[in-house]
C-alpha cells in the first residue's frame, strides 16, 4: 500500500473566502452550532437566530484578529504536531493497511490545516482536513489526525465495494457507518498502544460501538469489508433510524459533503 505523505500549513491563503463561510451555513443545528462556534466563542451569540447571520466581512475580521493573537502559538503547534505524527506515521500506516490490505489510498492533496474553530471537516473532494489549532491534550492531536485520514481512505473503499450507496440519499447513512468504523478501528488494541488515546465516539453511536467492539476486538486483526458488513446488519442501532431530526441529518450531510 503506498502511503500518502501529510503537508501541514498554517498559512491561511483563501482559508476565510472559502471555508468559513460553509462552515457557518453547515453549523446551523443546535449541537453542532454549540460545538463548532458557541462554545469557544460565544461572542457569536449575538449573531444567532435560527442560524448564525454573519457576513463574509465579519467572518474574515474575527478570524483574522485570533490568528493573529495566537500567530506564535500556532506556528509553534504546527512545527509540533508535525514533529509528532512524523514519529507515528509508519506505524499508522502499518495499521490502516492490516485493515484495508492492499487497497490503495485515493489521491489528493492531504494538507492539515490549523484551525480555530470546535470542529474539524474534512473535505473528501480534495482529502484536506482541519485539527485545532490548540488542544488540551497535545497528544489527541495524533488521534485527530489519523481518525481524518481513516475517513478518506474509508469512503473511497467503501463506495468501490457498496456502490449500492452511492446515491446522495445515502450520505447520511454512509456518515454514520464512517464514524462508527473509525472509533472500533482507532480503539482496537493495537491502535491503542500506538497512540495511547481512544477517540471519542458520538453520543448516539455508543450502543452500536460497543457491541461491535465485543465482537471484533476477538479477531487479532480488523478486517474493513467484515466491519462495514458488520455495521451496516446492526443498521437498527444507527440514529438516522432512530428518529433524528432532519435539521441534525441535514447538518451532517453537508459537513461531509464540504
Amino acid at each position: 500500500m503506498t502511503s500518502p505523505s501529510n503537508s501541514f500549513q498554517a498559512s491561511f491563503s483563501g482559508y476565510v473566502k472559502n471555508i468559513c463561510p460553509k462552515y457557518f451555513d453547515y453549523c446551523d443545528d443546535g449541537r453542532n452550532l454549540e460545538w463548532a462556534i458557541l462554545r469557544k466563542y460565544p461572542e457569536f451569540k449575538k449573531y444567532k437566530r435560527n442560524k448564525l447571520d454573519v457576513n463574509e466581512k465579519q467572518i474574515s475580521i474575527f478570524v483574522n484578529s485570533i490568528y493573529q493573537k495566537n500567530n506564535k502559538i500556532i506556528r509553534k503547534n504546527l512545527d509540533l504536531y508535525k514533529k509528532s505524527w512524523a514519529k507515528l506515521g509508519k506505524d499508522y500506516f502499518v495499521l490502516v493497511s492490516q485493515i484495508f490490505g492492499d487497497y490503495k489510498w485515493p489521491l489528493g492533496k492531504y494538507i492539515v490545516y490549523l484551525t480555530i474553530w470546535g470542529m474539524h471537516p474534512r473535505f473528501l473532494e480534495d482529502k484536506t482536513f482541519q485539527i485545532p489549532f490548540r488542544h488540551k491534550n497535545e497528544k489527541y492531536i495524533n488521534v485527530i489526525i489519523a481518525h481524518e485520514m481513516l475517513h478518506f481512505i474509508f469512503y473511497d473503499y467503501f463506495y468501490n465495494k457498496f456502490p449500492q450507496y452511492k446515491s446522495n440519499k445515502y450520505n447520511f447513512f454512509v456518515w454514520n457507518i464512517s464514524e462508527i468504523f473509525n472509533n472500533i478501528a482507532q480503539d482496537s488494541p493495537q491502535w491503542i498502544k500506538i497512540f495511547k488515546a481512544k477517540s471519542m465516539p458520538y453520543p448516539e453511536h455508543k450502543k452500536i460501538v460497543n457491541k461491535l467492539k465485543k465482537k471484533f476486538y476477538k479477531k487479532s486483526v480488523i478486517i474493513a469489508k467484515d466491519l462495514i458488513k458488520e455495521i451496516i446488519k446492526n443498521k437498527d442501532f444507527l440514529p438516522i433510524f432512530a428518529g433524528l431530526t432532519f435539521g441534525v441529518r441535514y447538518a451532517y450531510i453537508n459537513i461531509i459533503k464540504g
